[in-house]
């Protein structure tokens, strides 16, 4: 009887020890943030059928296209796009703002987290087939090989989009 009830705690202590190995290998990676400083933010009026939500902007000539885009005349200081890049992010929940950009590095998964500010707009309502968003500007250190930037913390279904 003893010899079997010490065959089942070693059996079960093995057991153990193969889930918590699988578990470690199969936990998902932490994301990590990623240093961005805000370089611009408006409360803007764009199509109703712009799903854009986030973005990258890697060239002057990509800033002046995003600009035109958006109807941007505000000059952003300047940006040596050798060195750094711009991001961008475009909520129709004009009240949340984007707290911080971070990824994971094995899957090379890329994220605008938001937040609800509670601010509160008294807004006319816009021309017939527009729409207002809140468009947030973000210079970082250059990433080369993001394909797309998630939004986190907000109910979308939209496109990242890279302006070069």
């Amino acid at each position: 009887m003893n010899r079997y009830f010490g065959l089942f705690f070693v059996s079960i202590f093995l057991v153990g020890i193969t889930v918590a190995a699988a578990s470690s290998e199969s936990s998902p990676e932490f994301y990590v943030q990623i240093k961005v400083q805000e370089i611009f933010s408006a409360l803007i009026t764009r199509d109703k059928g712009d799903r854009v939500y986030s973005g990258q902007i890697k060239s002057k000539d990509g800033l002046a296209d995003f600009k035109k885009t958006y109807g941007i005349e505000k000059e952003f200081l300047p940006v040596d796009f050798e060195k750094q890049m711009l991001i961008f992010g475009i909520t129709d929940s004009i009240s949340s703002r984007a707290f911080q950009f971070s990824k994971q590095e094995k899957i090379r998964s890329f994220v605008l987290d938001y937040a609800d500010t509670g601010i509160m707009y008294d807004l006319k309502i816009p021309e017939n087939g527009k729409k207002y968003s809140y468009l947030q500007v973000f210079i970082l250190d250059r990433i080369d090989g993001i394909s797309h930037i998630r939004v986190k913390n907000l109910v979308v279904n939209g496109l990242s989009i890279m302006y070069e």
